[in-house]
């Protein structure tokens, strides 16, 4: 059974509750907090929730997703998300396939393991067992995560580069984001015993490797959920996402 979630806003129980279950956002000032509240409850508002898999609707869940996925657009407006309809809840990790052709016109087939995808039709399915574990401080964020491909195919095209904020410099995002990219991928696939090295101390998810709209995905999560390590390891990049996000006090200042 597929269960509707009505466009209700966040009560102070479910919204207490989610924030207490987030500990990244106790570094928000009180006035952040309410600016996060307002923008979260027009978010729930204006999205359709879809519970799959035997799940019931829960407020609690609608308000974990809600405050996250407005933390990275609070500077930035919800209009950033207008190619965002729906979210898709579902129990667990589930399998997706895709095909890929190479340059020899060799098809390739796979099937993996996901938490989350940003979907057709402006469709957004989470996981709820990777919500629970979001927003802890541990460098993961399946909502951050999918809300960065959002804004990311924001002009239509999902290659690591949004539609950047006046003022920033198109030609310095590619070459900052480029450089740190290949960089992880001579960390995560380097054969030399430096690389295997390097590899262990890397704050990034191996995914990140994958392709760049990848790497700027899981560098969003990492910008709200570890600041710190993030501008350690690649402090170009995380300069460039407090610039995209508009943060006034830096994610890196909170925690």
């Amino acid at each position: 059974m597929l269960w509707f979630k009505r466009r209700t806003p966040i009560g102070d129980a479910a919204w207490n509750r989610a924030v207490r279950a987030h500990p990244v956002l106790s570094g928000l000032t009180a006035e952040e907090q309410v600016r996060l509240r307002e923008i979260a409850g027009e978010f729930a508002h204006s999205m359709q929730f879809r519970w799959a898999g035997g799940l019931e609707p829960r407020d609690e869940v609608t308000a974990s997703v809600s405050l996250l996925a407005c933390l990275p657009i609070l500077e930035i407006g919800l209009k950033w998300y207008r190619r965002w309809r729906t979210v898709l809840i579902v129990p667990r990790h589930y399998e997706t396939s895709s095909v890929e052709i190479d340059e020899a016109g060799v098809v390739h087939e796979s099937v993996a393991e996901a938490a989350g995808e940003f979907a057709e039709l402006g469709t957004v399915v989470l996981s709820l067992r990777d919500i629970r574990s979001s927003g802890t401080g541990s460098g993961y964020n399946v909502i951050v995560h999918e809300a960065a491909h959002v804004l990311d195919a924001a002009d239509g095209a999902l290659n690591g580069v949004p539609p950047l904020q006046k003022g920033m410099d198109a030609t310095r995002w590619t070459e900052v984001f480029s450089s740190a990219y290949q960089d992880l991928q001579q960390k995560i696939a380097g054969p030399t015993r430096a690389s295997a090295r390097e590899r262990r101390r890397s704050v990034f998810d191996p995914q990140a490797a994958e392709a760049p709209e990848e790497f700027f995905a899981v560098a969003s999560e990492l910008f709200f959920e570890r600041p710190r390590h993030l501008r350690a390891e690649y402090p170009e990049v995380y300069h460039e996402l407090a610039a995209f996000y508009r943060q006034d006090r830096l994610p890196a200042q909170r925690s």
